[in-house]
């Protein structure tokens, strides 16, 4: 009985070992690694968590960012830095997002603030406490209002070959776990490089290099998922961008 129930015991360790070698096998899919920012874990609609441990690297980078969302609701303070031979500039500006609408404040140098608010195709524009504003149009979200922040926008990596990626991986920016990817340098020489947040899927950090030196640098501040306040995506009139 002893000889059996050693058997029975080895038997059941071996199946359990290629039932979890076979669903991992099988899955095909690409999980990103456990993410614990201020002691909490990104979950998935059933509760479970979405993000689990694997392998970054330019074969599954693009794979691995797919899998990523962007909240609807949120707020947060971005910051874009240009650099060239004898000086540099910077951008600050405040974001709040709403379902599909983005508004956009940024300080300009001359200490006035330009508004823009984004809605589809359609773009506000309006300074300081003016009530007149200007209609733009755009492509479409959410590439316009990441135009409009003046930030790289990451989705373009999507509709990229693998073999234009030069690096990918998984790392911590200021406290922030991000999937990190590094474009080989475009007809111009630039080389563009991104920090996607995965716990939000927000661009958290991008840079852009031109030969060694740095010529752009984005970065956002701490993510605010409450509720922006409906009256921030108002025009100046009191009317709304869809008419």
């Amino acid at each position: 009985m002893t000889y059996f129930m050693i058997g029975l015991g080895i038997l059941l360790v071996v199946f359990v070992a290629l039932m979890a070698y076979s669903s991992h096998r099988g899955s095909g899919g690409i999980v990103l690694p456990e993410v614990q920012t201020g002691g909490s874990s990104v979950e998935g609609p059933g509760g479970e968590s979405s993000l689990n441990v694997v392998e970054i690297s330019p074969e599954t980078v693009l794979a691995a960012i797919r899998t990523l969302s962007r909240p609807a609701f949120y707020s947060r303070s971005q910051m874009v830095e240009t650099f060239w031979s004898g000086g540099s500039g910077q951008s600050a500006a405040q974001v709040y997002a709403s379902g599909g609408q983005i508004r956009i404040d940024t300080q300009l140098e001359d200490g006035s603030v330009r508004h823009t608010l984004v809605s589809g195709e359609r773009v506000g524009v309006w300074y300081d406490s003016e009530k007149s504003w200007t209609l733009l149009h755009s492509a479409g979200q959410p590439a316009a209002s990441d135009a409009m922040g003046r930030m790289l926008t990451y989705e373009t990596v999507l509709e990229l070959p693998a073999e234009e990626i030069a690096a990918a991986d998984y790392r911590e920016r200021d406290g922030v776990y991000c999937i990190y990817v590094e474009v080989l340098p475009d007809s111009e020489g630039y080389i563009s490089r991104y920090w996607v947040s995965v716990s939000d899927g927000l661009l958290y950090a991008a840079e852009r290099i031109l030969g060694e030196k740095l010529v752009y640098r984005f970065t956002a501040g701490q993510l605010n998922t409450e509720t922006p306040e409906e009256e921030l995506f108002l025009l100046p009139d009191g009317s709304t961008l869809e008419g």
